[in-house]
């Protein structure tokens, strides 16, 4: 029973070591009629050590009758200096024949996308990113929540 409760707490340590790099990872509840077009989410993070590349990722579930093969989203990252950039991101979430690219069990599918591949945050500071759903319509249908995940990648040389 000793070494059962021991290989647990060691199996438990080293996982969380492995999200040393994560500076963020949410999901945020959206309505049930949709995700609509005036919605916006927003999050933040704290970069301490700006010398690194991040991967900036989106987070999302959805239920498995959601109409479209896509979404695109419009961001925005607000640095700790007030300066901020947009991007349209568009994101794939299924393939050709219907299966979806992302993983779940039951009707909930989910995605976690990135959207900025080996971003540079040069600024130490608190980072503010807005993220709202960019299809154009009023509700998007069957988006259950979305959110930010932020990685601490390699070092800048």
């Amino acid at each position: 029973m000793k070494r059962y409760i021991f290989i647990l707490l060691a199996a438990g340590f080293l996982a969380s070591g492995c999200n040393s790099n994560v500076l963020v990872d949410s999901f945020q509840t959206l309505p049930e009629e949709g995700w609509l077009y005036q919605d916006i989410v927003t999050d933040s993070f704290e970069v301490t050590e700006p010398g690194f590349y991040h991967q900036v990722s989106a987070n999302l579930r959805l239920k498995s009758d959601y109409p479209y093969a896509n979404i695109h989203l419009a961001v925005s990252i607000t640095y700790p200096d007030s300066t901020a950039s947009d991007y349209k991101v568009p994101i794939e979430l299924a393939e050709k024949s219907g299966n979806w690219l992302g993983s779940g069990l039951g009707d909930v599918i989910t995605f976690q996308v990135p959207i900025l591949h080996r971003k540079v945050l040069n600024q130490k500071g608190k980072y503010t990113v807005t993220m709202a759903q960019d299809m154009r319509l009023e509700s998007l249908p069957n988006i259950v929540s979305t959110g930010l995940r932020v990685e601490q990648q390699e070092e800048i040389y």
